[in-house]
């Protein structure tokens, strides 16, 4: 018989995976929106948000707690123990200076002056493609 509390704790545990895959979903559905609409800096944002959230999602399925207060792809991917190609390895590394760029005011600026539609377009399919497979790998760990 399963005890009372270890039933709550999945109830909680699957809230949690579901808030962020919901999330991730939401970020990348916003990323390749206002990539659309020219807003090229912000998509980029949102699309390291997807990763971010998606990596967290796995990461409480994976290990049966809560994701870290982290936006770095690599540590969580090395949480949820990805094997990742040294390409993949460099994705995350350029993804991650998305994630800096579009927080901080004076980083803001400049990422927005040197990013190009053709840079956004290449990296935000980087990001789609990486969303995939990595949705594909849950539960493959």
């Amino acid at each position: 018989m399963i005890e009372p509390e270890s039933i709550m704790e999945k109830i909680q545990k699957d809230k949690l995976i579901k808030y962020w895959r919901d999330g991730a979903k939401k970020s990348l559905e916003l990323a390749n929106c206002v990539m659309r609409n020219g807003y090229y800096d912000h998509a980029l944002f949102c699309g390291h948000l997807a990763l971010e959230k998606l990596l967290k999602s796995m990461m409480v399925e994976e290990t049966n707690s809560s994701a870290p207060r982290s936006h770095d792809l690599l540590y969580l991917a090395g949480l949820v123990k990805i094997d990742l190609s040294s390409e993949q390895r460099k994705a995350l590394v350029e993804i991650n200076t998305f994630n800096i760029a579009g927080r901080y005011f004076e980083e803001k600026l400049e990422f927005h002056k040197r990013i190009s539609k053709s840079k956004a377009v290449k990296w935000l399919k980087i990001i789609n493609e990486m969303y995939l497979w990595l949705s594909k790998r849950r539960g493959k760990n």
